[in-house]
Protein backbone atom coordinates (compact mmCIF):
# COMPACT_ATOMS: atom_id res chain seq x y z
CA UNK A 1 0.00 0.00 0.00
CA UNK A 2 3.24 2.40 0.27
CA UNK A 3 5.31 1.67 -1.97
CA UNK A 4 7.86 0.18 -0.24
CA UNK A 5 8.32 -2.04 3.64
CA UNK A 6 9.64 -1.64 6.98
CA UNK A 7 11.51 -3.91 5.48
CA UNK A 8 13.68 -4.58 1.86
CA UNK A 9 12.93 -7.25 0.89
CA UNK A 10 9.75 -7.98 2.27
CA UNK A 11 10.45 -10.89 2.82
CA UNK A 12 13.98 -11.22 4.09
CA UNK A 13 12.70 -11.13 7.99
CA UNK A 14 16.46 -11.02 9.76
CA UNK A 15 18.22 -9.75 12.58
CA UNK A 16 21.62 -8.75 10.19
CA UNK A 17 18.05 -6.80 7.84
CA UNK A 18 16.34 -4.08 10.41
CA UNK A 19 13.35 -2.77 9.69
CA UNK A 20 13.57 1.35 8.55
CA UNK A 21 11.67 2.35 11.51
CA UNK A 22 11.87 -0.26 14.59
CA UNK A 23 9.37 1.87 16.45
CA UNK A 24 7.06 1.82 13.98
CA UNK A 25 7.55 -1.96 13.08
CA UNK A 26 6.76 -3.29 17.00
CA UNK A 27 3.59 -0.91 16.94
CA UNK A 28 2.32 -2.48 13.98
CA UNK A 29 3.27 -5.70 15.49
CA UNK A 30 1.49 -5.11 18.80
CA UNK A 31 -1.38 -3.97 16.66
CA UNK A 32 -1.30 -7.07 14.83
CA UNK A 33 -1.60 -9.29 17.71
CA UNK A 34 -4.36 -6.94 19.27
CA UNK A 35 -6.37 -7.60 16.40
CA UNK A 36 -5.79 -11.26 16.52
CA UNK A 37 -4.29 -11.21 13.17
CA UNK A 38 -7.21 -10.44 11.41
CA UNK A 39 -6.33 -8.99 7.89
CA UNK A 40 -9.25 -6.96 7.01
CA UNK A 41 -9.34 -5.27 10.44
CA UNK A 42 -5.11 -4.67 10.13
CA UNK A 43 -5.68 -3.59 6.79
CA UNK A 44 -8.47 -0.89 7.50
CA UNK A 45 -6.09 0.68 10.11
CA UNK A 46 -3.62 1.34 7.59
CA UNK A 47 -5.85 2.60 5.01
CA UNK A 48 -7.52 4.88 7.50
CA UNK A 49 -4.05 6.35 8.86
CA UNK A 50 -3.20 9.58 7.32
CA UNK A 51 0.28 8.32 6.15
CA UNK A 52 -1.40 6.81 3.36
CA UNK A 53 -3.67 9.63 2.64
CA UNK A 54 -0.36 11.63 1.83
CA UNK A 55 -0.43 13.87 -1.81
CA UNK A 56 2.18 11.86 -4.06
CA UNK A 57 3.32 15.41 -4.99
CA UNK A 58 6.87 15.87 -3.49
CA UNK A 59 7.74 19.07 -1.72
CA UNK A 60 11.31 20.45 -1.21
CA UNK A 61 11.34 19.07 2.18
CA UNK A 62 10.76 15.61 0.85
CA UNK A 63 11.28 15.29 -2.86
CA UNK A 64 14.73 13.22 -2.01
CA UNK A 65 12.90 10.85 0.59
CA UNK A 66 11.94 7.20 -0.34
CA UNK A 67 11.85 5.42 2.71
CA UNK A 68 10.30 7.75 5.57
CA UNK A 69 6.97 7.81 3.89
CA UNK A 70 6.83 10.89 4.10
CA UNK A 71 4.71 11.31 0.76
CA UNK A 72 3.11 8.85 -1.49
CA UNK A 73 4.92 6.83 -3.75
CA UNK A 74 4.26 5.81 -7.26
CA UNK A 75 3.64 2.43 -7.76
CA UNK A 76 2.69 0.89 -11.55
CA UNK A 77 -0.38 -0.73 -11.86
CA UNK A 78 -0.42 -4.14 -12.10
CA UNK A 79 -0.50 -5.11 -15.76
CA UNK A 80 -3.91 -6.80 -16.17
CA UNK A 81 -5.45 -3.96 -14.49
CA UNK A 82 -3.46 -1.63 -17.05
CA UNK A 83 -4.85 -3.71 -20.03
CA UNK A 84 -8.27 -3.72 -18.65
CA UNK A 85 -7.94 0.08 -18.05
CA UNK A 86 -7.45 0.71 -21.74
CA UNK A 87 -10.05 -1.53 -22.50
CA UNK A 88 -12.21 0.24 -20.94
CA UNK A 89 -11.37 4.20 -21.63
CA UNK A 90 -11.37 3.04 -25.07
CA UNK A 91 -14.67 0.99 -25.20
CA UNK A 92 -12.81 -1.76 -27.42
CA UNK A 93 -13.22 -4.88 -25.35
CA UNK A 94 -9.75 -7.16 -25.46
CA UNK A 95 -10.24 -10.55 -26.59
CA UNK A 96 -8.79 -13.69 -25.35
CA UNK A 97 -8.37 -16.69 -27.16
CA UNK A 98 -10.65 -19.81 -25.47
CA UNK A 99 -12.09 -17.61 -23.51
CA UNK A 100 -15.69 -15.72 -23.52
CA UNK A 101 -15.64 -12.62 -25.04
CA UNK A 102 -15.93 -9.91 -22.79
CA UNK A 103 -14.02 -11.14 -20.23
CA UNK A 104 -11.34 -9.01 -18.63
CA UNK A 105 -7.56 -9.53 -17.92
CA UNK A 106 -7.88 -10.04 -14.40
CA UNK A 107 -10.58 -12.75 -14.65
CA UNK A 108 -7.67 -14.87 -16.50
CA UNK A 109 -6.44 -17.25 -14.38
CA UNK A 110 -4.34 -19.14 -16.81
CA UNK A 111 -0.95 -17.05 -16.27
CA UNK A 112 0.08 -19.40 -20.14
CA UNK A 113 -2.36 -17.22 -21.98
CA UNK A 114 -0.50 -15.67 -24.90
CA UNK A 115 -0.20 -12.07 -24.30
CA UNK A 116 2.51 -10.14 -25.01
CA UNK A 117 1.32 -7.05 -23.27
CA UNK A 118 1.13 -8.64 -20.37
CA UNK A 119 4.39 -10.61 -19.91
CA UNK A 120 6.35 -7.11 -21.01
CA UNK A 121 4.06 -5.22 -18.38
CA UNK A 122 5.30 -7.17 -15.75
CA UNK A 123 2.84 -10.31 -15.27
CA UNK A 124 4.05 -12.87 -12.76
CA UNK A 125 4.74 -16.76 -13.42
CA UNK A 126 3.19 -18.05 -10.50
CA UNK A 127 5.98 -20.49 -10.02
CA UNK A 128 5.92 -19.64 -6.37
CA UNK A 129 3.59 -17.74 -3.75
CA UNK A 130 6.13 -15.16 -3.89
CA UNK A 131 4.21 -11.71 -4.57
CA UNK A 132 7.95 -10.48 -6.09
CA UNK A 133 7.70 -12.13 -9.10
CA UNK A 134 5.91 -9.84 -10.13
CA UNK A 135 7.48 -7.29 -12.15
CA UNK A 136 7.06 -3.66 -10.89
CA UNK A 137 10.14 -1.70 -13.19
CA UNK A 138 9.57 0.22 -15.62
CA UNK A 139 11.43 -0.36 -18.65
CA UNK A 140 11.83 0.63 -22.08
CA UNK A 141 9.84 -2.20 -23.96
CA UNK A 142 6.98 -0.83 -21.63
CA UNK A 143 7.43 2.32 -22.93
CA UNK A 144 7.29 1.40 -26.59
CA UNK A 145 4.80 -1.28 -26.40
CA UNK A 146 1.71 1.38 -25.09
CA UNK A 147 3.34 4.07 -28.03
CA UNK A 148 3.41 1.70 -30.60
CA UNK A 149 1.74 -1.57 -29.71
CA UNK A 150 -1.54 -3.01 -31.77
CA UNK A 151 -2.91 -3.03 -28.55
CA UNK A 152 -3.32 0.69 -28.09
CA UNK A 153 -3.10 1.79 -31.93
CA UNK A 154 -5.89 -0.74 -33.10
CA UNK A 155 -8.40 0.26 -29.78
CA UNK A 156 -7.92 3.92 -30.57
CA UNK A 157 -8.34 3.42 -34.81
CA UNK A 158 -11.41 0.53 -33.93
CA UNK A 159 -14.30 1.78 -36.01
CA UNK A 160 -16.56 0.77 -32.40
CA UNK A 161 -14.34 2.55 -30.17
CA UNK A 162 -14.55 6.07 -28.05
CA UNK A 163 -12.90 8.08 -30.69
CA UNK A 164 -14.84 6.83 -33.31
CA UNK A 165 -18.50 7.64 -31.39
CA UNK A 166 -16.72 11.06 -30.52
CA UNK A 167 -15.80 11.96 -33.75
CA UNK A 168 -19.23 11.01 -34.82
CA UNK A 169 -20.83 13.39 -31.70
CA UNK A 170 -22.17 16.75 -31.69
CA UNK A 171 -20.41 17.76 -29.10
CA UNK A 172 -17.70 20.38 -29.21
CA UNK A 173 -13.98 20.34 -28.89
CA UNK A 174 -13.66 21.28 -25.26
CA UNK A 175 -16.30 18.78 -24.39
CA UNK A 176 -14.74 16.18 -25.57
CA UNK A 177 -11.11 17.17 -23.97
CA UNK A 178 -13.02 17.11 -20.81
CA UNK A 179 -14.70 14.07 -21.52
CA UNK A 180 -11.04 12.22 -22.43
CA UNK A 181 -9.53 13.73 -19.30
CA UNK A 182 -12.01 11.98 -17.10
CA UNK A 183 -11.96 8.83 -18.57
CA UNK A 184 -8.59 8.19 -18.64
CA UNK A 185 -7.40 10.77 -15.41
CA UNK A 186 -10.45 10.76 -13.55
CA UNK A 187 -10.50 14.67 -13.45
CA UNK A 188 -11.22 17.57 -15.39
CA UNK A 189 -8.44 19.29 -17.55
CA UNK A 190 -6.66 22.52 -15.88
CA UNK A 191 -7.43 25.29 -18.70
CA UNK A 192 -4.28 25.33 -19.70
CA UNK A 193 -4.43 21.77 -20.78
CA UNK A 194 -7.45 22.40 -22.12
CA UNK A 195 -5.83 25.40 -24.81
CA UNK A 196 -3.45 22.74 -25.24
CA UNK A 197 -5.33 19.65 -26.46
CA UNK A 198 -7.30 22.15 -28.58
CA UNK A 199 -4.41 22.61 -31.08
CA UNK A 200 -4.67 19.08 -32.13
CA UNK A 201 -7.92 19.46 -33.89
CA UNK A 202 -6.66 22.31 -35.49
CA UNK A 203 -3.84 20.73 -36.71
CA UNK A 204 -5.26 17.90 -37.89
CA UNK A 205 -7.98 19.90 -39.86
CA UNK A 206 -4.61 21.72 -41.63
CA UNK A 207 -3.32 19.03 -42.55
CA UNK A 208 -6.54 17.70 -43.99
CA UNK A 209 -6.76 20.55 -45.72
CA UNK A 210 -3.44 20.71 -46.89
CA UNK A 211 -3.94 17.50 -48.85
CA UNK A 212 -6.70 18.16 -50.39
CA UNK A 213 -6.03 20.13 -53.88
CA UNK A 214 -8.54 22.72 -53.44
CA UNK A 215 -7.35 23.70 -50.12
CA UNK A 216 -10.89 22.72 -48.34
CA UNK A 217 -10.72 20.85 -45.30
CA UNK A 218 -14.05 19.14 -46.06
CA UNK A 219 -14.70 17.32 -48.67
CA UNK A 220 -18.52 17.24 -50.56
CA UNK A 221 -19.38 14.58 -48.57
CA UNK A 222 -17.62 15.58 -45.39
CA UNK A 223 -15.63 13.06 -44.78
CA UNK A 224 -12.00 14.80 -44.24
CA UNK A 225 -13.58 16.80 -41.36
CA UNK A 226 -14.92 13.40 -39.41
CA UNK A 227 -11.20 12.24 -40.40
CA UNK A 228 -9.40 14.85 -39.03
CA UNK A 229 -11.62 15.13 -35.55
CA UNK A 230 -11.40 11.58 -35.09
CA UNK A 231 -7.39 11.83 -35.32
CA UNK A 232 -7.39 14.93 -33.09
CA UNK A 233 -9.15 12.55 -30.91
CA UNK A 234 -6.94 9.90 -31.11
CA UNK A 235 -3.98 11.73 -30.83
CA UNK A 236 -5.00 13.28 -27.71
CA UNK A 237 -6.75 9.91 -26.22
CA UNK A 238 -3.36 8.21 -27.20
CA UNK A 239 -1.07 11.30 -25.11
CA UNK A 240 -2.85 10.71 -21.86
CA UNK A 241 -3.06 6.49 -21.79
CA UNK A 242 0.89 7.43 -22.48
CA UNK A 243 1.24 10.10 -19.48
CA UNK A 244 2.25 8.83 -16.31
CA UNK A 245 -0.45 10.08 -14.13
CA UNK A 246 -2.90 6.60 -16.33
CA UNK A 247 -0.20 4.20 -16.03
CA UNK A 248 0.79 4.89 -12.48
CA UNK A 249 -1.17 4.74 -8.96
CA UNK A 250 -1.05 7.40 -7.28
Amino acid sequence: YFGRGLVEPVDDLRETNPASNEPLMKALTAHMIEVRYDLKAFTKTLLNSQVYRLSSVPEPSNELDDQNYSRAAWKPIPAEVLLDAISQVTEVPEEFNGWPKGYRAIQIWDNKLPSHFLEVFGRPSRQTVCSCERGTESSIAQALHLMNSQTTTGKLQSRHGLCARLAGSELKDAEIIEELYLRTLSRYPRPEEVELMSQAFSGNANSVAGANTDGQATSPEGRSTAAARQKAIEDILWTLMNSREFVFNH
